[in-house]
């Protein structure tokens, strides 16, 4: 817990507070106020990935070359004008306008930030870097929420977009703070799509359907079952990832990227179960917190894979790769599951991301496992995070 390393945290935090009291609004708000429909609030929220998607790859370049500190002020200020974007929108396409702003922001931060706690760690102690940035991704996706409602709550829509702008401002001049880190401008590009991403970045799109698909898909569920405290469920996926990631913070680096990997993926089965099958409020409390525990060690276990053997001045390109995959099953999962959502309900809608992530445990055995070992047999050493 260097300075810079919580400068970094602080600075991380504070626009995923943004970010995360911008998920249980935004579906309301196109249905609410935009006149949309379920489907239509999948695709404003799946916009968001494909702008991340298209970005991710040109901001890992940049940051291989210009240093990660600058793909975080990029994100911040980026989040900041999408938020002020959101106070103008009238339609929905301009919301999937913001949507993509916002996209783009998460594609530069997310990068910089992981780039950052991987270069700040020794490299037996990745996975537990991973788990302490991903943290402060999750306090501020889960106490943003809170806020946010009770903005709009006692004000409007309005006033919540302007107060994340905000937000997000501020975690730009925190980033400010960090030291200088220059990338290598004399080395080669990375490459555009990074073969050591590829392997983990399948794994994680496959494993993270369930959260996106609740999360995006609970602000309307809750009518159906009775749930007012939508916020409060926001909140309690963030305490558990926390406390999960806190207490188990050395688990990956202990038992080893693909058995922590695996284990991930059991719990957000069964999480995702109870949340399909136990169809009330405490379902999805009880639900959510044992998806959420689950969810909370995947991406640890799965970024010392992505970076595992690469070059300092490749690293951000293989995050990049990494991330893509969830970018595009961010993008994809919001509407698809919307139009289950519409045709067939949601029961058959959750009970589909339960499959997705059984996908995901069969990719961890059958393609990443291989590719880590093959990896693993060409370099000189190999790494005790792995």
């Amino acid at each position: 817990m260097s300075g810079e390393f919580v400068i970094l945290s602080t600075a991380t935090a504070l626009y995923f507070f943004g970010m995360g009291a911008a998920n249980p609004l935004l579906p309301t708000f196109v249905v609410d106020e935009l006149g949309g429909t379920e489907a239509t609030a999948g695709l404003v929220m799946g916009s968001f990935a494909v702008a991340a998607l298209v970005t991710r790859s040109p901001f890992g370049r940049l940051g291989d070359r210009r240093g990660a500190r600058r793909l975080m002020l990029i994100g911040c200020w980026l989040s900041a004008v999408g938020m002020l974007a959101l106070t103008v929108t009238e339609n929905v396409p301009m919301a999937i306008g913001a949507r993509l702003i916002l996209g783009a922001a998460q594609g530069a931060l997310m990068t910089g930030a992981t780039t950052l706690a991987v270069d700040l760690a020794p490299d037996s102690r990745r996975g537990e870097a991973a788990s302490y940035i991903l943290v402060a991704f999750h306090l501020g996706l889960g106490l943003g929420p809170l806020l946010g409602v009770y903005i709009r709550d006692q004000a409007s829509y309005d006033a919540a977009w302007v107060v994340l702008a905000g937000a997000s401002a501020l975690g730009a001049l925190v980033a400010a703070q960090l030291p200088r880190r220059g990338g290598n401008l004399d080395a080669p590009p990375g490459p555009w799509i990074h073969p050591a991403g590829v392997a983990p970045g399948l794994v994680a799109g496959f494993g993270i359907v369930a959260m996106v698909a609740i999360s995006t898909f609970v602000p309307l569920y809750a009518g159906e079952i009775g749930l007012e405290s939508v916020g409060l469920v926001f909140t309690v996926s963030s305490i558990s990832i926390a406390a999960v990631r806190i207490v188990f913070s050395r688990l990956p680096d202990r038992i080893g990227s693909v058995r922590a990997a695996s284990i991930s993926l059991v719990f957000t089965i069964v999480g995702a179960t109870i949340v399909t099958v136990w169809a009330s409020p405490a379902g999805v409390f009880v639900g959510v917190a044992v998806l959420a525990g689950g969810m909370s060690m995947q991406t640890p276990a799965l970024i010392p894979v992505a970076v595992e053997g690469v070059p300092p001045h490749e690293r951000s390109s293989a995050l990049a790769t990494f991330t893509m995959f969830m970018d595009v099953s961010v993008a994809l999962t919001g509407p698809l599951i919307g139009l289950i959502v519409s045709g067939a309900g949601y029961r058959v809608a959750f009970s589909t991301t339960i499959g997705m992530t059984l996908v995901a445990l069969v990719l961890v055995h059958t393609t990443m496992a291989p590719a880590l070992r093959s990896r693993l047999q060409l370099a000189p050493a190999i790494s005790p995070s792995s």
